[in-house]
């Protein structure tokens, strides 16, 4: 990069939870951060936050489930900053907490919708940008939820349901990392995921009882529950220069809960 431009990060569903702490930690590491999501008051909430901090923040309301709104919104996102040089896929959760037998074919796709689709519509959006640069770092979200089949839903009465769905859609995120890694490789393009454990922000927590959360730190090596901002540092990482030759790889943060 040329001169003393400040590298631009896109993240998705930036405005809440563990993406709020991805976008927040960007930008104090020195990129010019674009925050996407779908809430318009928990937008509007970061762009107040973040107003002295970080006065060049870029923001879109977008629905990334949808081809055209991710389209012209990170069209618009990418010609405001010049260029764009990281895309955080954070955008996703689950969407039901069915059985698989009690599962819709559309509750099923809703879910593949949000976790996996998304990933690709965005990426597709913002690969012209990093293709023209020659360089760029794609960070897509997964889960170690992926690696050991266990979600706390397991732990929630009534207990026959595992967000199958969700998981699922995850997997697709590990295929697609790894795929596209190989794909994109000669541009000079890198593609990792991050897979966070368990993690119970705020609704996540209206969600699960007290006992499911202590369930699933009971399997962690460390003790205790895993933060939002836990999996921000490996972000950073693969989103900087510092991890320049790591592509294709999935870097487990769950406080060692996944070793299997």
């Amino acid at each position: 990069m040329a001169g003393t431009e400040r590298p631009v990060a896109i993240v998705t569903g930036a405005a809440q939870g563990m993406g709020r702490t991805h976008l927040m930690g960007l930008s104090r590491a020195g990129f010019r951060v674009a925050c996407v999501d779908h809430a318009a008051d928990a937008l509007d909430a970061v762009v107040e936050d973040l107003r002295l901090e970080a006065p060049d923040l870029l923001s879109a309301l977008v629905d990334v489930t949808s081809e055209e709104a991710v389209e012209g919104s990170f069209a618009r996102l990418i010609t405001e900053a010049g260029r764009c040089d990281v895309l955080v896929n954070n955008a996703g959760g689950a969407t039901t907490g069915k059985s698989l037998a009690d599962m819709t074919l559309g509750e099923f796709e809703a879910e593949l919708r949000l976790n996996l689709t998304s990933q690709f519509l965005c990426i597709r959006a913002v690969l012209p940008a990093m293709k023209r640069q020659g360089a760029g770092s794609i960070v897509n979200i997964a889960s170690t939820s992926v690696f050991s089949g266990i979600t706390a839903a397991l732990h929630r009465p009534p207990l026959s349901a595992n967000l199958v769905g969700y998981v699922a859609a995850k997997g697709g995120v590990v295929g697609l990392t790894r795929a596209l890694a190989r794909e994109l490789g000669p541009t000079g393009i890198r593609v990792n995921a991050v897979a966070p454990g368990f993690t119970p922000t705020p609704r996540v927590k209206a969600t699960f009882p007290a006992e499911a959360v202590a369930r699933m730190v009971s399997d962690q090596a460390f003790a205790r529950v895993q933060e939002p901002d836990d999996a921000t540092g490996a972000v950073i990482f693969l989103a900087s220069s510092a991890s320049r030759f790591v592509t294709g790889q999935v870097i487990r943060v769950d406080g060692g809960g996944s070793m299997g």
